[in-house]
């Protein structure tokens, strides 16, 4: 702020105080100038606008309580350049619509919509948003005219205090409160920055009504002005101060600390989460220094699988008091779940130095140790366990199974002997028992079982030694092969993996599964002609497997180089899908068996990636389905009856499907689950996949009933059926296939999927596509052989993501510091090589641009993409190494810190980003996006339209590139798309209006079919 230029002035504005009009450099804007000025007096408009001209660069205008924008205008007028904040939610005021769309004219009408950023909440909630924001630049001017009680006009200066320039101007209306003038005071007796600089009061004719008393207050942070005492006094308030004295803790005044804690423990242990965070909140406030209140709440995140904020409140623990084994396990614990085993180690240590007979403690630690190969240290840390507790049940059973694995049988039979005293008909120490015994007898099948153990637990190193050690003593089935082979692709062992079932085809040359899962392990690795050839030499050994000669003309490549290759490859994969549903004989038992296993092996799922039209295929390949599990299960076809009301007349609901865990499908529909109406609806859910995690487990937190059957189509379906639901949804059809068999069935009156796999199921058995309004295109029921529903905005209810501070920086990543970073992070299969000449374009037009890509596939692949993108390159003579960057896949929090050092994200043609562009508006990067023909090529469009921030949105690539571009070139445009993204998230996530559009369906169809 040039304050020299502003005091120069000051004189003149105060002694015309009243008696100035402010008018407009250009003619154009003097009506609308005299429509607003009836709210705000003149010299109010002339204060802040000269103000507004002293501004130096870098620096901008905040407003807070901006009304219908007369202050803004006044400010901005006739300052092209400057870029200003606005932030008002209309609380004092029953007419939010009117004045919004007012405001909103009055900034159309003076070319200022593109320049103020508009945050429509409240300012507290401004102030911490704008914390998680780096700001190219600082508050020179702020203006406060929002709620006038003690409270709020003091932290309206606190708030805002770090965000001011060295030098600034502090603008507060309503000066001659006196709540107002006392937190004024008050704020300037604790900041020797800030003095008074004007105190302006009401003028002498009342107009107009909204203003009354007006001070300015200076801020320099090399100042050090000082009131003494008695000019304080002076100032003082008795009333309001008396009044303060007098506040008493609103709503639990009469409580102590005590029963405030007591009473969160109670609401905690009996699951009542969300009103135990608030007691343990209102306690907090009461005492923010009692450890033991927020190692309570930390342990709640922990519960509810905030691990963050787990982190964060146990943090606060430990600084009071750091002393307690209880918080030290709980340390533990959250950073398992975040992947840090090395920290949790030490917490578990530090945990039992404190406390050694934290029994739970020794049990994890060990834990920790036996699954990363540690055995023998694992088997110290359960003996000690032992000595410090000798009737733990547990700790037993685990010294049992780490010697196990160490090949002590015997020992391990004593410590399961040991156990079974403790708990004698406990079902794992009995197991466990049992198979020690048997070991003796026969050690491969305990290498399997500790094979399986392993697997099961994601230690797929520790699992393909104990295969190879039960392979040691004998030959394994044709099972064990294609279990080794999962190893294998687990660890991205591509050579080891094929190895693993061309052995296991050696052994067993007429097991179709071994066949079928070599030629799709080549295609997974990028060797299409090997994938075929194999699949043709397969149908030649088992000329009766129909599946086996579909599968030489299913392949379809992962990546194509040209347009043309796509149009072949479906041509080949139509023919075949023809000739499959015209050969297919069901007539025997044998023939039955070899199509299930033939179908449950694979889907269409790279059939959808070529960019066309998949209602026929999908038909046919949804009637073939349901055929073949008529056959299978024929008590599980005929249209069910509706069951009557659950309890209280509730609607029973199931959810079914194989990603259940840290995948894009539960991140989309968990929401429902959480937010669902449980006055009226029951909630089931079925995960029919292995993975789980903590996402499972919030899952099964929100659900009336949870199933996890993996691998086991039969139980899943008997639950389905046993449980009489009114409604069954699969969440993704077309992704995992015991998903896309169950569709063949009829498991409730109602079957219905969603675009969490934005195709259509094409079964005759499912009746609903729950998709969102936003994204379908108006003639979008042509795509569908499901009735189409489309829920408002997205369809789903997306948790805002947490995003943590940034841990890495650019050059973690391989990124140059001046580079015009572009994330463009979609799985390599959604680039179609029609499109590769876009990023060359944008390269050939933003010298300092550089492209990331994230590649989930295999090093073939991955070389591939990088040919095709260095062809598209060299066609504007670019060498594409300059300019891209391909990272392996990376962990959820370093792939957000990904996003934290990006400047641009960059969606993709024909298939959109979903997931990914969430997160990344969560990390406020500007999206570039191109909506396609089909409701999957729509997701981000459909995003940044419920936003608000559509400027980024292209009608065709030429356009797409030419934003890409600009944003590239233009960091302030860049910047203020940034900040509207920041100011707008509250309309993007946690939406409740769609949760709200799906229940009232359920009810409308279930009550349809019951009259």
């Amino acid at each position: 702020m040039d304050y020299q230029r502003f005091i120069e002035q000051l004189p003149s504005l105060y002694e015309n105080w009243g008696q100035v009009t402010i008018r407009p450099k250009s003619a154009r804007f003097q009506p609308v100038l005299e429509r607003v000025q009836g709210m705000t007096t003149a010299n109010v408009m002339q204060l802040l606008n000269f103000a507004v001209d002293c501004l130096e660069p870098g620096e901008l205008y905040c407003e807070v309580g901006c009304f219908q924008g007369s202050t803004l205008i006044g400010a901005l007028l006739d300052h092209p350049e400057q870029v200003a904040y606005a932030v008002d939610n209309f609380s004092e005021f029953d007419v939010l619509n009117e004045n919004l769309g007012r405001l909103t004219e009055n900034l159309i009408a003076f070319d200022l919509d593109e320049r103020v950023i508009f945050c429509s909440q409240d300012f507290e909630e401004f102030f911490a948003d704008l914390w998680g924001i780096e700001l190219d630049s600082k508050i020179g001017l702020y203006l406060y005219d929002g709620a006038h009680d003690y409270r709020s006009q003091l932290l309206g200066l606190l708030l805002v205090r770090p965000f001011l320039a060295d030098q600034a101007l502090i603008v507060i209306d309503d000066s001659n409160w006196d709540a107002v003038q006392q937190a004024n005071w008050d704020f300037i007796a604790a900041h020797p920055q800030c003095r008074l600089l004007l105190d302006l009061p009401t003028p002498q004719n009342g107009d107009p009504s909204f203003w009354n008393g007006i001070q300015v207050l200076s801020w320099d942070v090399e100042a050090n002005h000082h009131y003494d005492w008695a000019a304080l006094q002076q100032v003082r308030q008795p009333s309001v101060v008396r009044a303060i004295y007098n506040l008493q803790f609103a709503g639990y005044s009469e409580k102590s600390l005590t029963e405030l804690h007591a009473e969160a423990l109670e609401l905690h242990q009996e699951g009542r989460f969300v009103e135990a965070e608030q007691q343990y909140r209102k306690a907090l406030s009461r005492d923010s220094g009692n450890a033991d209140v927020w190692l309570n709440l930390g342990t709640l995140y922990y519960m509810t699988d905030q691990y963050q904020k787990s982190l964060n409140a146990l943090q606060k623990s430990w600084q009071i008091n750091a002393s307690r084994a209880a918080l030290h396990y709980n340390f533990g614990l959250v950073f398992e779940k975040l992947g840090e085993s090395s920290q949790a180690v030490v917490a578990y240590q530090e945990a039992i130095a404190l406390d050694p007979c934290q029994v739970d403690a020794y049990s994890n630690l060990g834990n920790i140790l036996s699954e990363v190969g540690q055995s023998e240290q694992a088997e110290e840390i359960y003996r000690k366990a032992i000595a410090a507790n000798p009737n733990h049940f547990g700790s037993y059973l685990n010294l049992g199974n780490v010697l196990m694995l160490q090949g002590q049988i015997e020992s391990a039979i004593q410590a399961y002997q040991q156990a079974l005293k403790l708990k004698p008909d406990h079902p794992d120490g009995l197991s466990n028992l049992e198979l020690a015994l048997e070991t003796q007898q026969n050690p491969a099948r305990a290498c399997l079982h500790f094979a399986r153990s392993f697997f099961k637990k994601k230690n797929h190193k520790e699992a393909v030694k104990q295969y190879q050690k039960s392979l040691e003593f004998q030959p394994g089935d044709a099972d064990l092969y294609l279990a080794l082979s999962d190893c294998f692709l687990w660890l991205n062992q591509e050579e080891e993996a094929l190895n693993a079932i061309r052995e296991g085809i050696r052994l067993y040359p007429e097991m179709s599964a071994l066949h079928m899962r070599l030629s799709m392990t080549l295609q997974r690795f990028g060797r299409t002609q090997e994938a075929i050839a194999a699949a043709e030499e397969s149908s030649r050994r088992l000329p009766d497997d129909p599946f086996l000669r579909f599968q030489k003309q299913r392949i379809l490549p992962i990546l194509y180089d040209t347009e043309d290759e796509i149009c072949l490859y479906r041509q080949r994969f139509l023919q075949g899908l023809q000739q499959l549903n015209e050969e297919l004989s069901l007539e025997t038992p044998e023939a039955r068996k070899q199509a299930l296993e033939g179908a449950s092996f694979t889907t269409n799922f790279y059939l959808q990636y070529q960019g066309f039209n998949d209602l026929e295929p999908q038909i046919q390949y949804g009637q073939l389905m349901h055929r073949l599990m008529a056959c299978d299960h024929p008590d599980w076809l005929e249209h069910l009856p509706g069951p009557s009301p659950g309890e209280g007349g509730k609607i029973r609901v199931g959810y079914a499907s194989a990603f259940f865990h840290n995948h894009t499908v539960a991140k989309l529909s968990l929401g429902w689950l959480r937010n669902a109406n449980r006055q009226d609806f029951e909630i089931y859910g079925y995960h029919i996949g292995r993975g789980i995690d903590a996402i499972t487990q919030q899952v099964r937190l929100h659900s009336d009933g949870f199933f996890h059957a993996p691998d086991d189509l039969r139980a899943a379906c008997q639950q389905i059926v046993a449980d009489q639901l009114h409604i069954l949804v699969f969440l993704d059809i077309g992704m995992a296939p015991q998903a896309t068999l169950m569709a063949g069935l009829r498991l409730a009156p109602v079957q219905c999927t969603t675009w969490a796999h934005p195709v259509t199921s094409g079964s005759p058995t499912v009746d609903y596509f729950l998709s969102s309004d936003l994204m379908e295109p108006d003639n979008a029921q042509a795509h569908y052989s499901e009735q189409l529903i489309r829920l408002p905005n997205l369809g789903f209810s997306y948790a805002k993501p947490e995003i943590p501070q940034p841990t890495k920086t650019r050059s973690d990543f391989q990124l140059r510091d001046d580079a015009v970073v572009y994330l463009s992070c979609q799985s390599l299969f959604k680039y179609l090589p029609q499109y590769d000449f876009v990023l060359a374009e944008i390269a050939r037009r933003v010298p300092q641009a550089q492209f990331v890509f994230i590649s989930r596939l295999g090093t073939h692949l991955t070389q591939q993409f990088q040919q095709r993108l260095q062809r598209a390159f060299a066609a504007v003579d670019l060498d594409s190494e300059d300019y891209c960057v391909a990272l392996p896949n990376q962990g959820h929090e370093t792939y957000l810190d990904l996003n934290l050092v990006s400047d641009i994200f960059l969606d993709t043609f024909s298939w959109s980003g979903g997931n990914t562009t969430l997160e990344a508006i969560a990390c406020n990067l500007p999206v570039v996006t191109c909506p396609g023909e089909f409701m999957r090529g729509r997701h981000s469009y459909a995003i940044l339209k419920m936003l608000g921030v559509t400027d980024t949105i292209a009608k065709d690539e030429a356009e797409y590139i030419e934003i890409a571009v600009r944003l590239g070139l233009d960091q302030a445009w860049r910047h203020r798309i940034s900040q509207r993204i920041a100011s707008r998230h509250d309309r993007l996530y946690d939406d409740r209006v769609c949760v709200e559009a799906l229940e009232a369906f359920y009810r409308q169809v279930v009550h349809s079919r019951q009259s």
